[in-house]
């Protein structure tokens, strides 16, 4: 996870104010299959903190959370935005080495974050880290196909010079729920997918995708000023301008609980 660290420097003001939560349900979901005692999450890959605000709001009082988060940028306004609350404690450590004691966690989570992580050495850190009975969690946003978007991503695709299907791409984030269930000391595998929506300006949905990876690697490419002026014209040609438009989502949580010893 180190090695992704980077990638995101500079961004971490524009993934708190453009990036979407995640619904509650899909927190609360994952806590109802725990069968151990503690109160402790671990929000891996925390970024600036909209996993770690939704995953807070779903479990409600009583818990601690520790929020992971590698990157320096990111962890900044991770720590400011929960520097009021005794309850969240932020650190630098990764997901394949999360400087935790063994037993110590009845829930860790990774929301759209999988893609980064060296899984095999996660999935071992989170069965050490857990206490039996304990719940892994895999949750992910995803944008569900409209003109838009497939325009969008269509875009990409052309201009990186390197990702020929994002579709594709995007559904090799995460594995599927056969994999999960085969996960050395993990049983009960189990997934829900919630389906939501959001209402975005042009302008807010070319802000959340220069939340993505593959969008800056077109604008290293080609340069920021470009980008903007060919996203605005796709919006244009959507016909999407000022008045906000839905945007439909589907949010998919998969979790495994970790063996009684």
């Amino acid at each position: 996870m180190r090695d992704a660290e980077d990638r995101f420097d500079g961004l971490a003001e524009q993934y708190e104010m453009h990036r979407p939560g995640y619904p509650l349900e899909a927190f609360r979901a994952l806590t109802r299959d725990i069968r151990c005692c503690t109160r402790i999450a671990v929000d891996v890959g925390a970024g600036p903190g909209n996993s770690t605000l939704s995953l807070r709001e779903a479990i409600g009082p009583g818990w601690s959370i520790v929020a992971i988060e590698p990157g320096r940028d990111m962890r900044r306004v991770l720590a400011r935005r929960f520097s009021a609350a005794p309850e969240v404690q932020v650190s630098d450590a990764t997901a394949e080495e999360m400087h935790l004691p063994s037993g110590f966690a009845s829930l860790v989570v990774a929301c759209t974050a999988f893609h980064w992580l060296d899984a095999p050495r996660f999935f071992a850190e989170a069965e050490r880290i857990l206490a039996p009975g304990g719940v892994l969690g895999l949750i992910r946003n995803r944008r569900k196909p409209s003109p838009v978007v497939q325009a969008f991503d269509r875009y990409i695709e052309e201009q990186s010079g390197g990702i020929s299907d994002i579709a594709l791409r995007e559904a090799r984030k995460e594995p599927v729920i056969r994999d999960l269930a085969q996960v050395p000391g993990f049983m009960a595998a189990r997934s829900c997918t919630y389906a939501w929506e959001s209402h975005l300006t042009a302008r807010g949905l070319i802000d959340l995708y220069l939340t993505r990876s593959t969008l800056w690697a077109v604008v290293r490419r080609i340069g920021l000023t470009r980008v903007m002026a060919d996203l605005n014209a796709i919006c244009a040609a959507q016909k999407l301008g000022d008045t906000p438009q839905r945007i439909e989502w589907e949010t998919t949580a998969k979790w495994a609980r970790k063996r009684s010893a």
